[in-house]
């Protein structure tokens, strides 16, 4: 009887152990795995449910990205109906805070960025407002407009940016006479620099442009006490010092200063947005590296995680998505896989490559179960902590060229 006893005793201890075996990773990310499609821009399906509720629920949206993908800016789309839905009523962006202003007007009044984008690149063979470049992209800005979205700008401004805003500025001034030759020279000599970084790349156009006698005689002749002239060679100055640093090659000090900068952006534009609005919502797309909470992968606190800190102090959330595409789409009709290949066991078995549909991994609840469940692999572990959300697009190709070549 007693060791009938024993036998049952033991049996009991080992059932709850055969009901919690351990995990694996793969096992985690299947069960944390959801779909959704997008078509003509309304999107669908078990995923996007999940990324509603989180949205409904959160003061700040951050989505980190790969650039140049048509998929991405095709979400980015497909998710303002959701943001204006929640009140969210900003929408901060990776450029300059002028240029931002530069965009929103030609969109208002001209109804295209084409022609500005093709005068700049016909000047000095770049774009004028990066990660606005592609055709994809002006229809999710002109979709953000359209639904009464204020355009913040938290970067620096961008290396081109000089020249179309020496034009602001001689508008600005009321396109006086007196100011007209000041302005002309001043042009002409940030257009040859500009040209003169393109064709070597080791030229230091913002040395040069921070102690030009051209540029610094215009700017001194500008009335400065004109608020918003003010703001844009402040701005300039700026965002020349970020890119002399680099020149310099004092990467540590270039990448920091930009990120002050970042941050500078983000609270005068919230502090003025607080004035008519209790809580600001506000949906920030940026390169995927700034997107992370925590510490980001040039281990720094970035700006992802300091809006993750005031999302805290005011007793909210902040929900942070990573985009890329699972593939790239050639011109011969295959595919690239873009997965990287310490992800593909994560990965490859979650995808169909060939499907239209879009990935999302729930990181957030595979981190809740990290606590139960021993997670040792460093890819997942870095997109866990980081992230809350992954998102994988269908096979994309990249955004078309919105100017003339």
């Amino acid at each position: 009887m007693k060791k009938t006893i024993s036998i049952l005793i033991i049996q009991i201890i080992l059932i709850p152990n055969l009901y919690s075996q351990e995990k694996t990773e793969i096992d985690l990310i299947k069960e944390n795995t959801f779909y959704f499609e997008i078509n003509e821009n309304n999107a669908s399906g078990a995923g996007f449910d999940l990324l509603k509720k989180e949205i409904e629920k959160a003061q700040f949206v951050i989505l980190g990205e790969e650039h140049f993908s048509a998929k991405i800016s095709e979400f980015t789309n497909s998710i303002v109906p959701t943001l204006t839905a929640n009140n969210f009523k900003y929408f901060a962006a990776e450029i300059g805070p002028n240029s931002a202003d530069e965009i929103s007007r030609l969109i208002q009044n001209q109804k295209s960025l084409y022609p500005f984008n093709t005068k700049i690149n016909n000047l000095v063979g770049d774009v004028p407002v990066p990660f606005f470049d592609g055709k994809e992209d002006e229809v999710f800005l002109k979709s953000f407009l359209k639904n009464d979205f204020k355009i913040w700008g938290l970067d620096q401004e961008y290396l081109t940016s000089p020249i179309f805003l020496m034009d602001r500025l001689f508008e600005l001034s009321n396109r006086s006479e007196k100011i007209e030759p000041y302005y002309l020279i001043a042009k002409e000599f940030v257009i040859s620099e500009i040209k003169k970084g393109r064709q070597n790349q080791k030229y230091k156009v913002f040395t040069s442009l921070l102690n030009s006698s051209e540029v610094n005689h215009y700017l001194k002749k500008l009335d400065q006490s004109n608020k918003e002239i003010n703001k844009i060679i402040v701005d300039l100055k700026k965002s020349s010092e970020v890119y002399k640093l680099r020149e310099d090659n004092n990467l540590y000090e270039s990448i920091h200063k930009r990120l002050y900068l970042m941050q500078e952006n983000f609270i005068d534009y919230y502090n003025a947005a607080l004035l008519t609005d209790s809580l600001p919502k506000v949906f920030l797309k940026i390169g995927g590296v700034h997107a992370s909470k925590g510490k980001s992968l040039h281990n720094i606190y970035d700006i992802g995680n300091f809006m993750m800190e005031i999302a805290n102090y005011n007793k909210r959330k902040s929900v942070h998505l990573l985009i890329f595409p699972s593939a790239y789409l050639n011109d011969d009709g295959t595919i690239s896989k873009n997965i990287d290949k310490e992800d593909e066991d994560l990965f490859n078995p979650i995808i169909d490559f060939n499907s239209n549909k879009y990935t999302i991994i729930d990181l957030k609840s595979i981190e809740k179960s990290s606590w139960k469940h021993k997670i040792e692999g460093k890819s997942l572990k870095d997109y866990m902590y980081r992230f809350d959300y992954l998102i994988l697009t269908p096979a994309s190709r990249q955004t078309e060229l919105n100017y003339k070549n």
